[in-house]
């Protein structure tokens, strides 16, 4: 009986680069019994999240299942269609609100689609955004498919995934928070929709489809490193033995990374820009225009900056990472004994030192006040002009 695996991510685990390789090999996958399909392709109709032509999101052949689930909502009347979006970012709301009338995915015509996809294969999909919206896409899965529903996610140590998913939206350039700050906001959101509270996670899942069909993957330098990366360490948890077959390694293109001190003067920018644009709905509009080529300044700035960096970037100091360490202990120490069998005291995650200091100081006010004062000149469309910049915002 074919298994219906579902990638969860959580989000900042190398999830794109999974989904590239699974894309990239879907061939050599239908091969050995398994197919990883292109949602993009099978629903060309649907006008929301799957169809999201970029690099990034191509090939996250799970969105639809967002997409399908908000739909569902809508027909239902508002209340539903209100409730299911206050699973998701402001910004997608706004997205859903405009476009989810266009739709022609609901879910129980997703839900037919996959069940004649495994009347053939093992069907793999995969999304890191469902591993931060609500679970009730799980709960129809277990009724139409029950127990061959397997769960894969892989969880990054807490501070290490605030860090990234931080350098990540800054470089989108809609928030300007210090890190601490945004941790605060990933801590209290309404839903958790950062989903940082793993234990939490994952017992709701284990609630609908048991903890025994869910695999847990830790996503550290170590522990990767044995199993041959990310894309090899996902193939064996869905039973294959990456090396006793070839495969091909895609090259990623993928947004160029801020990093260094060039991410505090992002941030900075980040806020001169949403007091200038006006809101942050209207800098979502312009990004693809306005706020990229800014980011592609900031990116030239960064690998010049990062030179002065041993290793990858850290933001929190050595103290407030140490405070996450006692925020997350309980935590970590249930994972690690429900789903990897250590005992009491043996941490989670193998990597278990949190007193690394930060390696990129945060701005001064004197310089904080001097960038915004560059560019508030930079700005000025003359001066843009003259400098080749861009075009007129």
């Amino acid at each position: 009986m074919h298994k219906l695996y579902l990638h969860l991510g959580t989000p900042k685990t190398a999830t794109t680069a999974v989904q590239y390789f699974l894309h990239n090999n879907n061939e050599q996958l239908k091969r050995l019994g398994y197919e990883f399909p292109d949602t993009q392709a099978d629903f060309k109709d649907d006008k929301g999240f799957a169809q999201v032509n970029n690099d990034e999101s191509a090939f996250a052949n799970g969105n639809i299942i967002m997409d399908a689930q908000v739909l569902t909502a809508y027909k239902q009347g508002t209340e539903s269609f209100e409730n299911v979006l206050s699973y998701v970012f402001p910004d997608m709301a706004e997205y859903y609100r405009a476009i989810i009338a266009d739709n022609k995915t609901d879910f129980e015509l997703f839900v037919e689609y996959l069940g004649e996809k495994l009347e053939k294969h093992n069907v793999i999909i995969s999304s890191e955004n469902l591993w931060t919206f609500n679970y009730d896409f799980l709960e129809r899965f277990v009724q139409k498919f029950g127990n061959r529903i397997e769960i894969i996610v892989y969880l990054r140590r807490q501070d290490s995934y605030v860090e990234s998913m931080w350098n990540e939206v800054i470089k989108l350039g809609v928030v300007s928070d210090i890190v601490e700050d945004y941790l605060f906001f990933m801590l209290s959101e309404e839903n958790d929709n950062h989903g940082l509270r793993y234990k939490t996670r994952l017992q709701k899942i284990a609630q609908i489809v048991g903890k025994e069909n869910i695999h847990v993957r830790l996503f550290e330098n170590q522990t990767l490193k044995r199993s041959g990366g990310i894309s090899f360490d996902f193939l064996r948890t869905v039973g294959i033995e990456p090396e006793k077959y070839e495969w091909t390694k895609p090259k990623l293109k993928v947004n160029e990374r801020i990093s260094g001190p060039a991410v505090n003067m992002k941030r900075i920018f980040n806020e001169y820009l949403q007091h200038k644009v006006g809101s942050k709905e209207d800098i979502l509009d312009q990004i693809p225009n306005h706020v990229g080529r800014y980011n592609r300044i900031f990116s030239r700035l960064s690998t010049e900056y990062v030179k002065t960096l041993s290793g990858k970037d850290f933001y929190f100091s050595a103290e407030y990472r140490m405070r996450l360490e006692k925020l997350f202990s309980a935590d970590n120490a249930y994972i690690a004994k429900e789903f990897f069998g250590k005992k009491e005291g043996e941490p989670l995650f193998e990597d278990n030192d949190w007193t690394t200091e930060r390696n990129v100081q945060p701005l001064t006010m004197n310089e904080e006040m001097l960038l915004r004062l560059l560019f508030e000149v930079c700005y000025n469309d003359e001066v843009r002009e003259q400098l080749g910049v861009g075009d007129k915002a």
